[in-house]
């Protein structure tokens, strides 16, 4: 019977955490939304465990309440992150937008959440709960998440939710594995080389190919994925994204994780797309990046180094699929001119009239934030500077928003 009565504490001790949460301010409905639906997720958990109590030695109550220490694990990062959703240090005023980009590019209902995180690199929580399936939840680092300037890398981690409801990773999957096993097989001598273990006509030793083959594909899809939300961030904001991106994390360390492009890599390949547009954009070099090498002996770097020729070989096709979803969508791109004009306006201290764009927000704030930097005397002043910048750029995305409204 202990069983029984701890799981009964249990649900009623995270239906209280929710019920308190609710009880605070949400800067837009997703956030009371996502609570409700996890509240439900409960109520129906204690319906199932009473009915479960009501049988003497009833297999099923162990298994209800297995459920329920499950459900808590996965549930209560997620109330953390809702709670600190309502904390001032987010910049509510960029909401709005974001949620609109969100509605035109993934398909249904998108309800978004974001969230200042213990954390400093941005992400998008992985949606492992069902019940929460329409959600978006990014995170952006607690000491950044005020911060205009960085709200291209929260269009990043949008492109992850991309990638995931359009089922892009499918068909670059099969690309990617065909990809690849011509390329081991255009390298067989090589590959005997360095895995001198494999034999293809021995029992133990003949998988030694397949699955090198399929740990390239592995870091081939995930490294294709970081790819795609690149080239989505910067089909939504620019050459912001890629200096918002580089404040983050510039200069990058010494060794990258073969799950990730290399910075240079990442940068090359939008470096190529604004080229191809007309465009110049700043290399990696400018950006303050530092040289890279990829961890691991022979076996593993032979193994990185196929996925990353399979990936080179798919980056234009992922571009066309980012354009095809802002022309479906009627995504507006930023325009260099329009950023040019919100510029002045900021020079001297006002926030723009009449925005049309996020991204031409945003890139006019980082051509203003490079002007402060040049003309300041010192670091007093450039941060004073800067937090004034933050503030126009707020102001702007309101008035954004107001004018979307009643457009």
């Amino acid at each position: 019977m202990s069983l029984l009565h701890n799981s009964k504490r249990k649900l009623r001790n995270i239906q209280r955490s929710i019920d308190c949460i609710l009880e605070g301010d949400f800067p837009i409905t997703s956030g009371k939304n996502a609570l409700l639906k996890l509240r439900d997720v409960f109520f129906e958990l204690e319906k199932q465990l009473v009915r479960a109590g009501h049988i003497k030695g009833s297999a099923a109550l162990v298994q209800i309440a297995d459920t329920i220490n499950l459900k808590v694990l996965q549930v209560l990062p997620i109330l953390g992150f809702i709670l600190r959703s309502t904390n001032v240090r987010n910049a509510f005023e960029v909401l709005e937008p974001l949620q609109t980009i969100a509605d035109a590019a993934l398909q249904g209902t998108p309800q978004l959440l974001l969230s200042s995180e213990w954390d400093y690199v941005p992400f998008a929580y992985p949606q492992s709960l069902d019940d929460l399936k329409s959600f978006v939840l990014i995170g952006l680092p607690a000491s950044e998440a005020g911060s205009a300037l960085l709200l291209p890398l929260a269009a990043h981690e949008l492109g992850h939710a991309v990638w995931r409801h359009l089922g892009i990773d499918g068909s670059a999957g099969t690309t990617l594995q065909l990809r690849c096993e011509k390329l081991y097989e255009q390298e067989q001598e090589t590959f005997k080389k360095v895995f001198p273990d494999y034999n293809p006509t021995d029992m133990l030793s003949m998988d030694v190919l397949p699955d090198a083959i399929a740990r390239s594909v592995e870091y081939a899809v995930r490294q294709s994925e970081e790819l795609f939300c690149d080239m989505f961030a910067y089909a939504a904001f620019g050459v912001s994204y890629l200096y918002a991106f580089a404040y983050i994390l510039a200069p990058g360390g010494e060794h990258r994780d073969a799950d990730y492009p290399l910075f240079s890599t990442r940068i090359s390949v939008l470096l190529e797309i604004a080229k191809n547009e007309g465009d110049v954009l700043p290399t990696a070099a400018e950006l303050n990046f530092g040289s890279e090498t990829r961890r691991g002996d022979g076996r593993h770097q032979f193994i990185v180094r196929k996925a990353e020729e399979s990936v080179s070989g798919i980056t234009s096709a992922l571009w066309e699929k980012v354009l095809e979803i802002f022309q479906k969508s009627d995504l507006q791109r930023p325009n260099r001119d329009l950023a040019d004009r919100h510029l002045h306006q900021f020079r001297i201290g006002i926030p723009a009239h009449e925005p049309a764009c996020l991204g031409d927000i945003i890139n006019a704030g980082w051509l203003r934030h490079a002007e402060i930097l040049k003309e300041a005397k010192s670091s007093r002043k450039v941060s004073e500077g800067l937090d004034h910048l933050n503030e126009l750029l707020l102001k702007t995305v309101e008035v954004l928003e107001y004018r979307r409204r009643v457009s």
